[in-house]
């Protein structure tokens, strides 16, 4: 069982390194959807098992913490994504350089490009160095290595500042969605279920209703209180 359990822990860390290993943004949009979904997941099961809730209560608090914990990540996504995307583009078209990479792009006769939606910095690197192998010097040299040491040397200065620039942008954009979006959609959440939580509790048995009185009493500071979900 042991080795089952590693073994499936292994696939897990390999699948992850491989699709989201060289990009920094789209591992904190993953990593930030999964912690949210484990926590609502965490919230939902304490509920559940929680003594101090009736039946009643439960079916409309689980619901509730399911609402804000699958619209809490899909705004992580949607907000996070293309503002990741957009920080990707600024890199990749030459907006965000090094002085180094300036400087090869103005030997290379590729600054004009710069900015320009169509360019891709990796790309247009990428031809130079199949035309230095197409060249006869090339082909003929013993150290071909020597012939691409520059480039190579370029292109790992752009792949850093391109997962760099993912990295601050998707930062950014999930720090809109977590401080800006999520208190929103919990918001409305709660006044959407608010009414709904008012009628069911007015349909509960007595014994339940007393039960609830004593529970608010002692924890009245409980986030469901602080969301007005028992404020009747």
């Amino acid at each position: 069982m042991k080795k089952i359990f590693e073994k499936g822990i292994k696939n897990i860390v390999e699948i992850i390194h491989k699709h989201l290993g060289k990009d920094s943004g789209n591992m904190i949009i993953a990593t930030g959807i999964a912690g949210i979904l484990l926590s609502t997941f965490a919230q939902t099961l304490a509920i559940s098992f929680n003594k101090k809730y009736s039946l009643s209560q439960k079916s409309f608090m689980i619901p509730q913490e399911l609402t804000d914990g699958i619209a809490s990540a899909i705004a992580l996504f949607i907000i996070s994504k293309p503002i990741r995307a957009l920080g990707v583009k600024f890199a990749s078209t030459g907006k965000v350089l090094t002085k180094e990479m300036k400087t090869y792009m103005e030997k290379n006769n590729l600054l004009k490009e710069r900015g320009n939606i169509n360019f891709d910095f990796s790309k247009s690197v990428n031809n130079i160095m199949e035309k230095i192998k197409s060249s006869e010097e090339y082909i003929k040299s013993p150290t071909k290595d020597v012939f691409l040491k520059e480039h190579n040397d370029i292109l790992n200065q752009y792949e850093i500042i391109k997962d760099s620039t993912s990295a601050i942008t998707t930062t950014a954009g999930s720090i809109i969605s977590t401080a800006l979006i999520t208190p929103l959609i919990r918001n409305y959440t709660a006044s959407y279920y608010q009414p709904i939580n008012i009628d069911r509790y007015n349909k509960l048995p007595q014994k339940d209703k007393d039960r609830h009185e004593r529970i608010k009493s002692k924890f009245t500071t409980h986030r469901l209180y602080e969301n007005n979900l028992f404020n009747i």
